[in-house]
Parts: C-alpha cells; structure tokens; sequence
C-alpha cells in the first residue's frame, strides 16, 4: 500500500484509469479517477487500486453487531425498533436505522405476544442478524432486552425488582424481556 498522504478532495483528479482501478471513496470518469470524498489518497500499486481513506469513517451496520434501539411499535408478529448506535460507540449509523424483531426472535422460549416483552420507547440492548436488505434483530440471549424501560401510567424510570420491572410511584409491576444488566447501561439518549 503506498499511501501518498495527499488529502483530496471531492472532484479532484488522482489518478487515471489506465493504471488504476477505481476504488472506496472514487469514481471513473472520462478515463480518469477522480475522489468521491474527503481524505488521504491511497495509491495501492500491488493491486493497482486507487482509493481515498476517510479518517473517521461513518459506521454502517453488519451482522453480528450489537446496537442500542429504541421501540417505535409492536405489532402481532414483530417489533418495529429505531438504532440509536452501536453499543459503545456514541456516532451516529449512516446505514440505514429502522429494524424490527420477529417474534421467533425475542426470547429463547415461544413469545405469544411481542407486546408482552416490549413496548413503545423502551430501550433495548439487540444484535444484527441480517443488515441487507433490511436490518433485522434478535434479543434472544439473557444480555439482550431491555436496558430503560419507564411506567406507562407515570413514565418514572422502572427500577428491577426479581424478574419484573416496578415503578416505585405507581406501585405496579411490569413485564418485559429484560437484558441481564438492565439499568446499569449508560445511555446518552435516554432522558432519565
């Protein structure tokens, strides 16, 4: 790889397509690659490969990921979630953000009713197990679930109190399918 540590620019001529092959971050034009982002030139000569590096580059989602979403609705058979990011990581996915959970894949056992483990703007901790064509979860395993879940009379915070969650003002109990570690997840998009 011979970086040229060039940085270009959008539109800017690196290299002509009789000695390169138009790589990530280029395009061909007119016998001619030409930088389709911001970032360091790479000329690699072994493959021939012209490509421009993105120094932070933007996180597109693949399988087997772990991501933090937020529950939009439950339907009968699924569950419609919107990805706030990966798990760890407090960029933004440029990939796409809405996924949904099969009812299959919610719980290690038979889920009669998603609404029954979920509802509208819980927090869930779930992995990607498809991300093309569209993104799909699964909160299965014991470290998936719920990470924030509020009351749906009060909406106070719900503390865990054994296998179920409990709002200390209502004084009422709510199931969920809740992650192992549930509450003790920092999250910069909940509202607390």
């Amino acid at each position: 790889m011979a970086r040229t540590g060039r940085k270009v620019l959008p539109g800017e001529e690196v290299a002509i397509a009789e000695e390169y092959m138009s790589g990530e971050g280029t395009f061909e034009e007119g016998g001619k690659i030409y930088a389709s982002v911001v970032g360091e030139l790479d000329l690699d000569e072994r493959e021939r490969l012209a490509r421009v590096l993105l120094p932070n580059p933007p996180i597109v989602l693949q399988e087997g990921d772990v991501v933090i979403a937020s529950v939009s609705d439950v339907k009968p058979a699924m569950v419609i979630c919107e990805i706030l990011r990966l798990e760890g990581n407090d960029r933004a996915v440029a990939s796409e953000t809405l996924a949904s959970i099969h009812v299959s894949k919610i719980a290690g056992g038979y889920v009669d009713d998603p609404g029954n483990e979920f509802r509208p703007g819980d927090l869930i901790r779930a992995e990607v197990i498809q991300a093309d064509p569209s993104v799909q979860l699964a909160t299965a395993r014991p470290d998936y679930g719920v990470v924030y879940a509020r009351c749906r009379r009060c909406r106070t915070p719900l503390g865990r109190k054994g296998p179920k969650l409990y709002c200390e003002v209502c004084k009422v109990s709510e199931h969920r399918k809740v992650a192992d570690d549930y509450r003790s997840v920092e999250l910069v998009d909940a509202k607390a």
